[in-house]
């Protein structure tokens, strides 16, 4: 029996509740069974004052059907780390382990994640902590949620296979649009995740540059559903950033077509958009993104 694998990382709008759900924890193996690992990912965060984004992740579960009510299906535990993590160190397609679990095998469509908001926080550039505010119009993040450990909910695109030989699973959070800023030291909380397998996702990469050939450090990649037209974006489907060489990945992406945006914050200007092809268990070369 192999490692099932389950990796968080950025990107799709969902709920944000404090429901309780009965959860079922890890179970006496069989030989049906696969070993499910959880990992975490994350996409860039816009805010040139900000150092880090540390959210406090209590406990990851999975359930078979996309039901969230009381009356759905019975949830399965699969990782409890209870700790914080700095979702500015995951990016680019980086991913730390959250845990693991033996789970039944199916064709797994939902995903729960909960928190909590009193042990997360925001870092900015000058090391000021900005925690928790119940507060309307005080700074702080308003996390917009009732209780002291709401849930979570990922969009699950497509159903995730699990087998006897288990699968990863990447939760993607996109940092940069779960916290909106009102400029006067206030963030609020509106979660975009979404989870996909490892195995049934691709990647885009490619390189930014001047048109004198210098790279653009920093700049922000953005991934939209292909259409095909290069005047019309289609929906937004992830978000990334590249580093300081002017190097990109889009990572945890669905096969398909897709649109990719560059733009450099710096001299407020974005690319033209390339169409690329994404395959599930490959890096697709974007090529060279020149403006």
């Amino acid at each position: 029996m192999r490692n099932m694998g389950m990796t968080l990382g950025l990107g799709a709008l969902l709920a944000l509740s404090a429901c309780d759900s009965t959860e079922i924890g890890p179970q006496v193996p069989n030989p049906r069974d696969g070993k499910t690992s959880v990992f975490l990912t994350d996409d860039p965060f816009p805010f040139d004052g900000v150092s880090r984004v540390d959210m406090h992740v209590a406990s990851i579960a999975l359930a078979l059907r996309a039901d969230t009510s009381e009356a759905g299906p019975p949830w399965v535990t699969v990782a409890t780390p209870d700790r914080a993590f700095n979702l500015l160190d995951l990016q680019n397609g980086s991913t730390t382990l959250l845990g693991d679990a033996v789970v039944p095998p199916g064709n797994y469509q939902a995903v729960r994640m909960v928190i909590d908001p009193d042990r997360s926080s925001i870092t900015d550039a000058d090391g000021h902590q900005i925690s928790r505010t119940d507060t309307p119009g005080t700074p702080g993040i308003d996390w917009q949620a009732k209780g002291e450990h709401p849930t979570l909910y990922a969009i699950v695109e497509e159903p995730m296979a699990v087998d006897e030989n288990g699968a990863d699973i990447v939760i993607d959070f996109d940092v940069g649009r779960s916290f909106l800023y009102d400029g006067q030291g206030r963030f609020t909380f509106v979660p975009f995740l979404r989870a996909i397998t490892r195995s049934g996702s691709g990647s885009i990469a490619g390189l930014v540059r001047r048109p004198d050939g210098t790279p653009i450090p920093n700049a922000v990649l953005t991934a939209y559903h292909g259409l095909d037209t290069t005047s019309v974006l289609g929906p937004l489907a992830s978000t990334s950033r590249g580093d300081a060489q002017g190097h990109f990945t889009i990572p945890f992406l669905r096969a398909g077509s897709y649109q990719v945006v560059a733009e450099d914050l710096v001299r407020k200007v974005e690319s033209g958009v390339v169409k690329v092809e994404v395959k599930a268990g490959e890096t697709v070369d974007a090529g060279e993104l020149r403006f």
